[in-house]
């Protein structure tokens, strides 16, 4: 049955595209990746299609693997009137099955913006209303959440009542939430309170009241300004969750572009914060720049170890090449090379066709 429905579909797309006249566009990407470890070879590529009919748009996806169709989804957007429609629709090919079908409407006044999503699965079927507003300086928002519980009608799951407003030198949000059994939680929050002398510094507060239970939190925040190319990576301790302890750097960052080379380098201080689960220090370089056939981008990236035992303690090393072989076709290769361990962690080439 899923099967003919989607022989059905791709019919009446081919339909559409040989009656009208519109636009075409798309585009097909394949990439392979070498890996020491089983599976060693893997091939992965994606075709995706466009058409485009005055205020309307239809797509489809489809991707593939070593094992043969992996997904399929089709899509749709438009306006109809004053709303916004979109739709999906989802297929499992290697299972012959249907995934998930989801559309939502929106429509947007002055001051005033609503919404609906409906959401259908092998699982479960959802309906999602919300209605957002804005009055001066106060917003507000109601959300209404319906499901399936083990039969065909739509249930309460849940109602989200939301406001926000200023007020002094903050901003104030509340939110009150209800499940389908009642009452749940009330939430203030309470962000960017200035601290006086200390400028690069605000306090995000938040209150969360349950229905047996009583949170605060205490949320410290740093901005040091805009006009500078490092980055300070800070922690606040706090104890109770009110009372501010101590404030420490874990980490430094750096970033600078001179001409078309870019440098950054990020460094995790306390022994705790890793890049890629192990290295505590990366250095890269990147180049980009437009060659006769395109844009061209090179990156080199040299992660550290403590103590390790390469030279300058580097664990990995890692290169990304992009080139334009043509005006709609792109080549990319990764290379990842395991110093540590003395072996290629992995190689990925890969190159994408667009129309």
């Amino acid at each position: 049955m899923v099967a003919r429905g989607l022989v059905v579909v791709g019919l009446v797309l081919l339909s559409l595209l040989a009656q009208a006249k519109a636009s075409l566009s798309g585009s097909w990407t394949v990439s392979v990746d070498f890996h020491p470890a089983s599976p060693p070879l893997e091939v992965r590529s994606s075709l995706d299609l466009d058409y485009a009919l005055d205020d309307w748009s239809f797509g489809s996806s489809s991707t593939f693997g070593t094992t043969g169709w992996d997904a399929l989804c089709f899509e749709a957007t438009g306006l109809v009137g004053g709303f916004s429609l979109d739709a999906s629709l989802e297929f499992d090919p290697r299972a012959v099955r249907f995934k998930r079908w989801k559309s939502s409407a929106d429509w947007d006044a002055k001051g005033l913006s609503l919404s609906a999503s409906f959401q259908i699965t092998p699982h479960f079927v959802a309906l999602d209303v919300s209605a957002d507003g804005e009055a001066d300086d106060i917003a507000f928002g109601v959300d209404v959440e319906l499901r399936t519980r083990g039969g065909c009608a739509l249930l309460l799951h849940g109602i989200d009542l939301s406001i926000d407003l200023p007020f002094c030198c903050a901003n104030v949000s509340s939110e009150v939430y209800f499940s389908k059994d009642g009452f749940e939680e009330l939430a203030l929050a309470v962000s960017d309170i200035e601290t006086g002398r200390l400028c690069w510094m605000s306090i995000d507060v938040d209150l969360t009241f349950e229905m047996e239970a009583k949170e605060v939190d205490l949320s410290p925040s740093f901005a040091f300004g805009e006009n500078t190319c490092f980055d300070l990576y800070i922690d606040a301790e706090t104890c109770g969750n009110v009372t501010l302890d101590a404030i420490s750097i874990y980490g430094i960052g750096f970033s600078c572009d001179v001409g078309s080379v870019s440098l950054e380098t990020l460094s995790y201080v306390d022994g705790t914060h890793k890049l890629r689960g192990k290295y505590w220090e990366m250095c890269s370089v990147a180049f980009e720049d437009d060659l006769c056939c395109g844009p061209v981008s090179l990156s080199l990236a040299a992660y550290f170890l403590e103590g390790g035992i390469g030279l300058f303690d580097v664990g990995l090393l890692e290169s990304i090449l992009s080139i334009a072989l043509a005006e709609k076709m792109a080549f990319e290769t990764t290379f990842v090379w395991n110093v540590e361990a003395r072996v290629l962690d992995s190689l990925t080439c890969g190159f994408e066709v667009s129309w």
